[in-house]
């Protein structure tokens, strides 16, 4: 009788991918005469390669990490046309998304649909259209990747990833050893800082980014086949380390030690990755050192000490390289503790670290909370290599309003984007924020249980899919990309826990992008989707590219109109502005600026009416019953002016504008 043979677990041209052996590998790659046949993969390799560099530098150098509104919806109005466009004409997708990957996709979607309800009691129309817009931005990027992407190319696409991180964390570097070569850094002369915050425009942000950079490094240099690929991998570990260091951000710090942890955990040569982790951080250590001794580069005062910051990298990257040839020659890929021996050790390095846990526990977090309810504000400009010694500042006080807001509208919070006149009501000190600092605390004051559970969701799938792709990653190389992207996306997290990393678009993309190349890893043969599908999918993307017109259109037009009114062109400047009013008729900040043109020309009534309109928009926003105050001051209106006066200082009691009393009897 026959014998039946069951069906391959991968199809005949997948073979010698993933589901090879771990002893093949050892062999090299199979000679192409016995490889299956298929298409070329090479210029497919090279443009997945492009393409995830290109995604990276494109929104990490423009518009501060791409936070700037018209920039982040300029790609995403690209990114939503070219999905519309791919999935109509049956071009895309290139490969059947896997289950991970379409519940994370899912989980984006409900995320966006839950912050348009929001828009049915928000308390900004405006900002929580422009979340919604952010949201299907996020989306957009993961689904493209996803389309794009199959298992031929997704390696290629996370080496450009890794590239262009890394090539960020240069350019950041240079921003301070070469200031002149660079744009002016407004942010930094108006706060007097010395920390690093190109071209993000926010040095926790830099430091997240160099965070997972640092990460996505040394997980490469530890499992890359090729050895020019892991020496410049460790030889560029120390400039993403170094920027983390510059940043002087203690949730960098804290971000780049989980880094290391999660590869040594996630990685298949552990021996390898720990060599690399230690020679990196020698190689680290000098680079500070050099820093140090130059007290311009540290403070960024100057460029004096440069050539020596710069020597000690070189030296630093020379003994990566070394070291990275050194581990590949003599195969340390291939050491392995003897399980009777790592698991004694693994059992006495417990005990040691619960009985230190037990021992000297309690007594530091006692000084960390105490150190943490300090809600000084840091001086920026002085000396801020003290802040990574203690726990001070002001998230205390930032999460405590948040808690607030969330107990108070627990089923539905205040509304995407609305975070800020939360705060401005119940703020504790002088504080101008816009943000929570926390995704998990911002989506429980913004969008209630339902926000915090499809965030924890959208998070958890994404995580989720790394871990998946990881667990099924055989082969040396595959386990290494998966790992570094694993890494970005946990490193992500943390950072996200304690700042606004969800609003910094360019480290958020990087690291959702990170998930959906690693969930490509996944994806099966390609498959043609029914016309239902893709009529479907095309049409959530026009639905979605055309969300980014209103919000774009608006904030340029309201710009031009600033820019007339400065220059005194008031003809002009109401006309772009009554453009801006058009296109997104929600908008207070359209409204807002067509009063400040019409009561400069004098036309009182119609700048109340228009006010009056902005704080109808925005009736918590105290911005806006201050100015209408001034008009109504302006028109004669005293009783009305006192009583918006007074509103608005209940909405903003500790903003510095209320420190000016108005006269007495002024009104």
């Amino acid at each position: 009788m026959t014998e039946r043979r069951s069906a391959p677990e991968f199809p005949p041209a997948l073979s010698l991918g993933d589901s090879l052996p771990v002893r093949r590998e050892a062999q090299g790659p199979a000679p192409r005469s016995q490889r299956a046949p298929g298409r070329r993969t090479g210029p497919a390799k090279l443009f997945a390669f492009l393409g995830g560099l290109a995604l990276v530098l494109l929104f990490a150098l423009r518009g501060d990490g791409s936070y700037d509104l018209v920039v982040r919806q300029e790609y995403g109005l690209v990114i939503w046309w070219v999905i519309a466009v791919g999935v109509g004409i049956g071009l895309l997708p290139r490969a059947r998304l896997a289950a991970p990957t379409r519940l994370l996709l899912g989980a984006l979607l409900l995320y966006a649909l839950w912050t348009a309800l929001s828009l049915t009691w928000t308390e900004s129309s405006e900002r929580t259209f422009t979340e919604l817009a952010r949201a299907l931005d996020y989306l957009g990027v993961a689904l493209l990747l996803g389309l794009v992407l199959e298992r031929r190319t997704w390696r290629s696409a996370a080496a450009g990833l890794g590239a262009g991180a890394l090539t960020v964390c240069l350019l950041a570097l240079a921003s301070r050893l070469v200031p002149s070569a660079f744009p002016i850094d407004w942010a930094a002369r108006t706060f007097r800082a010395d920390r690093l915050d190109y071209p993000f425009g926010y040095w926790n942000a830099v430091g997240a980014w160099a965070a997972m950079s640092a990460g996505l490094a040394l997980a490469w240099s530890a499992h890359e086949s090729s050895r020019v690929t892991r020496a410049l991998s460790l030889g560029l570990l120390p400039v993403a380390c170094l920027v983390a260091y510059l940043t002087y951000s203690r949730a960098a710090v804290a971000a780049v030690a989980l880094a290391l942890v999660l590869v040594l955990a996630m990685s298949r040569n552990r021996g390898t990755a720990l060599i690399h982790a230690a020679v990196a951080a020698a190689g680290t250590g000098l680079a500070i050192l050099a820093v140090r001794g130059a007290p311009q580069i540290a403070n960024a005062t100057g460029t004096a000490g440069a050539g020596r910051v710069v020597g000690a990298l070189l030296f630093a990257a020379a003994l990566g390289a070394a070291a990275a040839v050194l581990t590949a020659l003599r195969r340390t890929d291939e050491w392995r503790l003897p399980r009777r021996i790592g698991r004694p050790v693994g059992a006495v390095a417990a005990v040691v670290v619960i009985l230190a846990a037990g021992i000297y526990g309690p007594h530091l977090a006692s000084r960390a909370w105490h150190s943490f309810k300090n809600t000084g504000v840091t001086n920026a400009g002085a000396h801020t290599t003290s802040r990574l010694t203690n726990l001070s500042g002001t998230r205390y006080n930032l999460w405590s309003v948040a808690l607030h807001g969330f107990t108070a509208h627990p089923s539905a919070g205040v509304g995407a984007g609305s975070y800020q006149f939360l705060w401005n009501r119940r703020q504790a000190d002088t504080e101008s924020v816009r943000n929570a600092h926390s995704l998990w605390l911002e989506n429980m004051a913004e969008l209630g249980i339902p926000g915090l559970v499809l965030v924890l969701v959208l998070s958890g799938s994404a995580l989720g899919v790394a871990i998946v792709a990881r667990r099924r990653s055989n082969r040396r190389v595959t386990a290494g990309a998966s790992t570094a992207l694993l890494c970005v996306f946990a490193v992500y997290l943390l950072s996200a826990s304690v700042d606004w990393m969800w609003q910094s678009t360019a480290v958020t993309v990087l690291a959702l992008a990170g998930v959906a190349v690693v969930g490509s890893r996944m994806s099966g043969p390609r498959q043609t989707w029914r016309w239902p599908i893709r009529v479907a999918i095309a049409g959530l993307a026009l639905v979605a590219a055309l969300v980014q017109i209103p919000g774009l259109i608006s904030t340029l037009e309201i710009g031009r109109s600033q820019t007339a009114q400065r220059s005194g062109h008031r003809a002009q400047a109401l006309a772009w502005a009554n453009d801006a009013v058009a296109v997104e008729p929600w908008a207070a900040s359209a409204y807002e600026q067509r009063a400040m043109v019409q009561e400069s020309d004098g036309r009182l009534n119609p700048a109340a009416a228009d006010e009056r309109q902005a704080a109808a928009d925005e009736p918590t926003n105290y911005v806006h019953w201050l100015l209408l105050s001034r008009i109504q001051t302006e028109r004669g209106r005293y009783a009305v002016a006192l009583a918006d006066y007074q509103r608005a200082s209940r909405l903003g009691r500790l903003a510095t504008v209320f420190k000016l009393r108005p006269i007495a009897g002024r009104f």
